[in-house]
């Protein structure tokens, strides 16, 4: 099993000065998902802390490897948004599909 989601986009897009057409997302830690929020504006809302997620667990666009920054996505259309978005879920629910290790008992 893969622990990182790969998907197309349906336009390319310019990033790090290059142009790309795919990206790939990892599973987030909680320790992303910790600092997303700390990094986002909550008075922004859900897209704030999302891009501010996409930024931790975008492991590449195209050929570009990162640092990712909310500015990188400032003109992304909304078609390539949401495959960003879809991938991040998929990655998310990468974990979900592991077993849990037995429980110890109390």
């Amino acid at each position: 099993m893969s622990d990182s989601i790969i998907k197309p986009l349906p336009k390319a897009w310019r990033v790090g000065g290059q142009e790309a057409t795919d990206i790939e997302v990892r599973e987030p830690t909680v320790r992303d998902l910790v600092e997303a929020e700390k990094e986002a504006n909550p008075a922004l809302g859900p897209n704030a802390f999302n891009v501010a997620l996409a930024c931790r667990t975008m492991v590449r666009a195209g050929s570009f490897t990162g640092p990712f920054a909310p500015a990188h996505f400032n003109a992304m259309g909304a078609r390539s948004w949401y495959v960003v978005r879809e991938s991040m879920q998929e990655a998310e629910a990468l974990g979900e599909a592991a077993p849990l290790p037995p429980a110890l008992p109390a």
